[in-house]
């Protein structure tokens, strides 16, 4: 078994890290995982050491986890964008040595945009990545894992969220948008399909991503605390207005407990805070054919599992539930590609609007 190095910030990870390190032990062996900075020896340079550890590891593992960025040292200044910075010093030597990097995210993050990066480790924020869950999930997301580094080169995404060109992956809506690698997306091959309630054919003629549940409203929650209302960069210009003019800080109703539950979707968001979310995500809303196309699948159908309505499906008036559910709480009712609640539970935006 080749090496794997895990990088992972203390103050961010360190209980689920641990538990990560005790299954790449158990499965590979202590010799075949570092992880631990405090075996540094002492009087060593940790900055030639860190390197070296760096060089001889075969994979590399980014652990991040929702304080991965925002850590600051006791100045009150980001850790990152201190030269001598563990992380900084462990990611910069493994991309200059083009060792492969997997970024590992845990507690909810997504993988930090480039422009909230040091340059010499911007190219962190196009890696593929995996998610490892909490419990239950936690020893699932493992196996996937393991199973990429026992055939390394083999995709550890899902089989529908391979790679696609970043012009082309498309976050949804207010709704429909994510993190800003393809983890939780699935492909949507280009082709003709029934467009519209006329259902005329119409061709996409490129392969593009969307995402596979909505927008939770802990995603959604990041977009907030890493100063998405605060950027002029994630806005356009008719949306830095509005948001301005009427002091816009958060979506509506995003103080209500009732609705702002960490896995049910965000609500309350306009046009505008979708479309900066999704650019500060590094994607985009996705037109209203690509977006029918992932909902309806090639043949037109009326909801995403078929012709007839089932009001065990989705989340509807009929359903009677009177609220938001979980985006993962309808398995049966996904579209052709493995999309949730493309019928139901909220409203959704696309590029033209509603």
């Amino acid at each position: 078994m080749s090496k794997i190095l895990i990088s992972y910030r203390q103050e961010d990870s360190a209980d689920v890290t641990g538990r990560i390190y005790d299954r790449l032990v158990h499965q590979f062996g202590r010799e075949a995982v570092f992880k631990d900075v405090d075996s540094t020896p002492l009087g060593v340079d940790f900055r030639t050491f860190l390197d070296q550890q760096v060089a001889e590891c075969d994979t590399f593992l980014a652990v991040i986890g929702r304080n991965w960025i925002k850590a600051k040292d006791r100045k009150g200044k980001s850790r990152l964008e201190d030269p001598g910075d563990f992380v900084r010093i462990e990611v910069e030597s493994a991309l200059k040595r083009n060792i492969p990097i997997i970024p590992v995210l845990v507690g909810g993050a997504s993988i930090p945009p480039a422009a909230l990066l040091p340059t010499s480790i911007q190219d962190l924020s196009y890696r593929y990545g995996i998610a490892v869950r909490p419990d239950p999930d936690f020893h699932k997301d493992m196996d996937r894992l393991i199973a990429h580094l026992r055939k390394p080169g083999q995709d550890i995404t899902e089989p529908q969220a391979k790679p696609v060109s970043p012009s082309t992956q498309v976050p949804g809506n207010e709704m429909h948008a994510g993190s800003t690698q393809p983890v939780d997306m699935v492909k949507v091959p280009k082709g003709p399909f029934l467009f519209g309630s006329e259902k005329t054919q119409t061709t996409i003629d490129h392969d593009y991503g969307i995402d596979k549940y909505p927008v939770t409203n802990e995603k959604y929650r990041a977009f907030i605390e890493a100063g998405g209302y605060d950027n002029l960069r994630h806005w356009s210009e008719d949306g830095w207005k509005w948001r301005v003019a009427n002091r816009i800080i958060g979506p509506a109703y995003w103080n209500d407990t009732k609705l702002n539950i960490a896995d049910r979707p965000v609500v309350g968001v306009n046009y505008y805070e979708a479309e900066a979310y999704a650019k500060w995500a590094g994607k985009r809303p996705p037109t209203e054919q690509e977006w029918e196309k992932a909902a309806r699948g090639e043949d037109g159908r009326d909801y995403p599992w078929g012709q007839e309505f089932d009001r065990d499906r989705c989340n509807s008036e009929e359903s009677d539930i009177g609220h938001t559910t979980p985006v993962s709480q309808y398995p049966n009712g996904v579209s052709p590609y493995g999309c949730y609640d493309m019928a139901g539970n909220v409203r959704k935006w696309c590029s033209s609007g509603l």
